[in-house]
Protein backbone atom coordinates (compact mmCIF):
# COMPACT_ATOMS: atom_id res chain seq x y z
CA UNK A 1 0.00 0.00 0.00
CA UNK A 2 0.85 3.16 -0.55
CA UNK A 3 1.19 5.88 1.75
CA UNK A 4 0.18 9.24 0.56
CA UNK A 5 2.58 11.50 2.24
CA UNK A 6 0.88 14.83 3.18
CA UNK A 7 2.38 17.60 3.68
CA UNK A 8 2.17 19.80 6.76
CA UNK A 9 1.30 23.50 5.94
CA UNK A 10 2.22 26.05 9.11
CA UNK A 11 -0.99 27.78 9.82
CA UNK A 12 -0.53 31.48 11.25
CA UNK A 13 -3.12 34.49 12.38
CA UNK A 14 -1.58 37.98 10.94
CA UNK A 15 -2.38 39.69 14.26
CA UNK A 16 -1.40 43.39 12.90
CA UNK A 17 -4.90 43.76 10.53
CA UNK A 18 -6.44 42.63 13.97
CA UNK A 19 -4.66 45.41 15.69
CA UNK A 20 -5.89 47.88 13.28
CA UNK A 21 -9.23 46.69 13.46
CA UNK A 22 -9.34 47.08 17.50
CA UNK A 23 -8.18 50.42 16.88
CA UNK A 24 -10.19 51.60 14.24
CA UNK A 25 -13.44 50.07 16.29
CA UNK A 26 -11.80 51.83 19.71
CA UNK A 27 -11.68 54.91 17.48
CA UNK A 28 -15.41 54.78 16.60
CA UNK A 29 -16.78 53.82 19.76
CA UNK A 30 -15.20 56.86 21.67
CA UNK A 31 -16.02 59.66 18.45
CA UNK A 32 -19.81 58.18 18.46
CA UNK A 33 -20.21 58.23 22.52
CA UNK A 34 -21.89 61.15 24.34
CA UNK A 35 -20.96 62.11 27.77
CA UNK A 36 -22.84 63.05 30.40
CA UNK A 37 -22.20 66.33 33.06
CA UNK A 38 -22.12 64.86 36.20
CA UNK A 39 -23.56 67.15 39.30
CA UNK A 40 -21.19 67.67 42.12
CA UNK A 41 -24.65 67.47 44.46
CA UNK A 42 -26.72 64.57 44.98
CA UNK A 43 -29.91 65.44 43.96
CA UNK A 44 -32.84 63.46 44.25
CA UNK A 45 -34.88 65.19 40.87
CA UNK A 46 -38.54 65.43 40.83
CA UNK A 47 -40.51 62.79 38.42
CA UNK A 48 -42.72 64.14 35.09
CA UNK A 49 -44.27 62.11 32.45
CA UNK A 50 -42.71 64.53 30.04
CA UNK A 51 -39.48 64.37 31.02
CA UNK A 52 -36.55 65.55 28.36
CA UNK A 53 -32.76 65.54 28.22
CA UNK A 54 -31.33 68.93 27.99
CA UNK A 55 -29.14 69.24 25.17
CA UNK A 56 -25.65 70.50 25.11
CA UNK A 57 -25.76 73.95 24.41
CA UNK A 58 -24.46 76.80 25.70
CA UNK A 59 -26.48 77.07 29.35
CA UNK A 60 -25.91 78.35 32.68
CA UNK A 61 -26.94 75.34 35.01
CA UNK A 62 -28.52 75.99 38.71
CA UNK A 63 -28.24 73.34 40.83
CA UNK A 64 -30.54 74.17 44.43
CA UNK A 65 -29.72 71.03 47.16
CA UNK A 66 -32.22 69.71 49.79
CA UNK A 67 -30.52 72.31 51.84
CA UNK A 68 -32.25 75.47 49.33
CA UNK A 69 -27.91 76.07 48.66
CA UNK A 70 -27.62 77.27 45.50
CA UNK A 71 -24.89 76.53 42.96
CA UNK A 72 -24.42 78.03 39.80
CA UNK A 73 -22.24 75.84 37.27
CA UNK A 74 -21.10 73.91 39.98
CA UNK A 75 -20.04 76.77 42.20
CA UNK A 76 -22.15 77.61 45.35
CA UNK A 77 -23.28 80.62 45.92
CA UNK A 78 -21.61 82.62 49.23
CA UNK A 79 -25.56 83.52 50.43
CA UNK A 80 -28.16 81.81 48.50
CA UNK A 81 -30.42 84.86 48.14
CA UNK A 82 -31.84 87.40 44.93
CA UNK A 83 -28.95 89.41 44.73
CA UNK A 84 -26.04 87.00 44.62
CA UNK A 85 -27.41 84.68 42.35
CA UNK A 86 -28.50 87.36 40.24
CA UNK A 87 -24.57 89.46 40.37
CA UNK A 88 -23.64 85.56 39.41
CA UNK A 89 -26.14 84.98 36.70
CA UNK A 90 -25.13 88.73 35.02
CA UNK A 91 -21.58 87.59 35.46
CA UNK A 92 -21.98 84.41 33.08
CA UNK A 93 -24.59 85.57 30.36
CA UNK A 94 -23.24 87.50 27.45
CA UNK A 95 -26.19 88.23 26.09
CA UNK A 96 -29.67 86.41 26.24
CA UNK A 97 -28.74 83.23 23.80
CA UNK A 98 -28.00 81.27 27.15
CA UNK A 99 -30.08 78.41 27.79
CA UNK A 100 -30.83 77.94 32.13
CA UNK A 101 -30.63 74.74 33.19
CA UNK A 102 -32.43 74.14 36.92
CA UNK A 103 -32.09 70.96 38.72
CA UNK A 104 -33.81 71.61 41.82
CA UNK A 105 -33.83 68.32 44.58
CA UNK A 106 -37.33 66.98 45.06
CA UNK A 107 -36.64 68.36 48.71
CA UNK A 108 -36.32 71.74 47.71
CA UNK A 109 -38.66 74.47 49.15
CA UNK A 110 -40.82 75.71 45.44
CA UNK A 111 -39.65 79.44 47.03
CA UNK A 112 -36.24 78.65 45.99
CA UNK A 113 -37.46 77.26 42.28
CA UNK A 114 -39.66 80.28 41.81
CA UNK A 115 -36.59 82.54 43.06
CA UNK A 116 -33.97 81.30 40.64
CA UNK A 117 -36.98 81.44 37.41
CA UNK A 118 -37.83 84.85 38.45
CA UNK A 119 -34.12 86.33 38.71
CA UNK A 120 -33.18 84.26 35.36
CA UNK A 121 -36.80 86.45 34.04
CA UNK A 122 -35.73 90.08 35.30
CA UNK A 123 -32.36 88.98 33.27
CA UNK A 124 -33.81 88.26 30.16
CA UNK A 125 -33.43 84.85 29.98
CA UNK A 126 -36.30 83.11 28.38
CA UNK A 127 -35.24 79.65 27.78
CA UNK A 128 -35.29 77.90 31.10
CA UNK A 129 -35.75 74.18 31.79
CA UNK A 130 -36.29 72.14 35.00
CA UNK A 131 -34.51 68.97 34.77
CA UNK A 132 -36.78 65.98 35.95
CA UNK A 133 -36.61 61.62 36.18
CA UNK A 134 -39.27 60.24 33.90
CA UNK A 135 -42.08 58.84 35.73
CA UNK A 136 -42.06 55.17 35.39
CA UNK A 137 -45.38 54.57 36.83
CA UNK A 138 -47.43 56.41 34.12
Amino acid sequence: MKRSSRRMDNVSIEIAPLIDIVFILLIFFVVTSTFIKENVLELELPTAESSTIPSPQESIDILISMDNEIHVNNEPLVVSDRATLKARLESLQADHSYHLVIRADARSTHETVVLAMDVAQTLGLTKIRVVTLKDSRG
